[in-house]
């Protein structure tokens, strides 16, 4: 009885972790070789929920690193950097966008193919559009904790951290 119902179960995950590794090499083939493109950054931005771009062909991505805001270009050397709260600019041309990160990792790597297209992959906590924060929302968050009772350490420390990531959300907004 229960042997076969654990096969049935394995039998279902191997199949989806089976399907799981086709669907990344799908991702991986289709970004070079299907597109044609040549000697950009493919830049993949992503969080828990969402997927923003996958190996998008851009100039530049600019980002928060713990030991300072630094740009990345196609070609820059490798790197795996900590990232803290700040916006994310994105330079493709002409055209930027800004994203909002509360903090993540920035994993740069040489090119896989002949493509000279080096691959940027970052990957936050939470990740939005700079366009969609809420100033004055951060104002009442950051004015609630810093209301909140701070007897305990973990109150003292709930407050330091959050208004740090509220002070950035501010920032990012303007």
């Amino acid at each position: 009885g229960s042997s076969l119902e654990d096969d049935s179960r394995f039998s279902k995950k191997t199949l989806g972790n089976t399907m799981a590794l086709r669907t990344a090499r799908l991702f991986r083939f289709a970004a070079g070789e299907a597109s044609g493109v040549s000697n950009r950054l493919l830049l993949t931005l992503s969080s828990p929920g969402e997927a923003i771009y996958v190996n998008k062909p851009v100039d530049s991505v600019t980002v928060p690193g713990t030991e300072g805001v630094f740009t990345v270009t196609n070609n820059h050397s490798l790197i795996v950097s900590q990232l803290k709260a700040g916006t994310i600019n994105v330079r493709d041309g002409a055209e930027t966008k800004d994203y909002f990160i509360s903090d993540g990792f920035l994993f740069f790597n040489q090119p896989t193919d002949g493509s000279g297209c080096c691959t940027a992959e970052i990957s936050g906590v939470e990740l939005v559009p700079t366009s969609a924060l809420d100033k004055d929302r951060a104002a009442q968050v950051l004015s609630e904790l810093m209301a909140a009772p701070k007897d305990t350490e973990w109150d003292r420390t709930k407050a330091q951290l959050g208004s740090a990531l509220v002070n950035q959300v501010m920032k990012a907004a303007e």
